[in-house]
């Protein structure tokens, strides 16, 4: 059942994920205005405190995740620096027009990864001749 709930929420926030963080940021703000008519000043602190727990959570889990992929993946890609912007800055983003914008602003980006993954192949092809002569 876990599960099957973390699937459909998956599914009914795709669409919130690839709209324009200005946008995004518009909308939780409005919500957060929406929230406080009629609770007192102390439910709307509990209620605040409780959805930063919730935040913090979140962002604790994917900064952590991040940079654990970060490190695996190599450099990173900004697509909210000038040079993406400038090509391609939509209300809504379609990530695979997203991915052939970042190829076109960065078209090396992909260089130390494939450096590392080559560099990591040859280690495990000596260690497999090592395995080999014991």
């Amino acid at each position: 059942m876990y599960l099957n709930i973390q699937l459909n929420m998956k599914k009914a926030y795709n669409d919130i994920f690839n709209v324009n963080p200005n946008y995004s940021t518009t909308i939780a703000y409005i919500i957060g205005l929406l929230l406080i008519d009629d609770l007192s000043v102390t439910e709307q602190n509990t209620l605040g405190n409780w959805i930063m727990l919730i935040a913090q959570t979140v962002v604790t889990h994917a900064a952590s995740q991040n940079i654990i992929e970060a490190r695996i993946k190599g450099g990173g890609i900004n697509i909210n620096s000038k040079k993406v912007k400038s090509i391609y800055n939509p209300s809504y983003y379609k990530i695979e027009k997203a991915k052939e914008i970042i190829d076109k602003a960065f078209p090396n980006h992909s260089f130390e990864i494939d450096t590392i993954i080559n560099a990591i192949n040859e280690l495990n092809d000596k260690v497999n001749e090592l395995k080999k002569e014991d």
